[in-house]
């Protein structure tokens, strides 16, 4: 039997997260430009390519395993979630701590760990509004 209701929920969620990479990747785009242009401009291309493989790579994964947990924590939401008019609860009802939030996102850090922390969320919990790791941290996405 198909719920239309969890399908619907799910493609809310799926395009926030669509919104907060495209935020994320244009944001890294402009911090690349901005780092890239003096070095060329200064004929550094070898020292560039070290930075762009070693500092660079190390950069966009501190900002994007950061992003979610700090905008989750502080106002419920990151800006995809606003946009889609959802938002993260902890089990109080307020906002997830640093840590709850965290921890909820870590999946995000390899597509793979991000799927399956949503097939074993739905297969082992109740609702279908939650991924694994909420269910561990006790935190869930409502629509608002």
């Amino acid at each position: 039997m198909k719920d239309s209701k969890a399908q619907e929920y799910w493609l809310w969620r799926l395009v926030a997260f669509i919104i907060d990479v495209v935020i994320i990747a244009v944001v890294l785009t402009i911090i690349a430009i901005a780092i890239t242009v003096p070095f060329f401009l200064s004929g550094g291309a070898v020292v560039f390519t070290g930075f762009f493989f070693g500092g660079f790579a190390l950069l966009s994964g501190i900002i994007l395993i950061l992003y979610f947990p700090v905008m989750e924590s502080s106002s419920g939401a990151s800006i995809g979630k606003h946009a889609m008019h959802l938002k993260v609860v902890s089990k109080t009802g307020s906002n997830p701590t640093f840590v709850e939030a965290f921890v909820r996102n870590i999946s995000k850090i390899y597509w793979l760990l991000l799927l399956l922390d949503v097939i074993v969320g739905l297969a082992v919990t109740k609702g279908y509004q939650q991924k694994y790791s909420d269910s561990l941290m006790g935190t869930s996405v409502t629509r608002t």
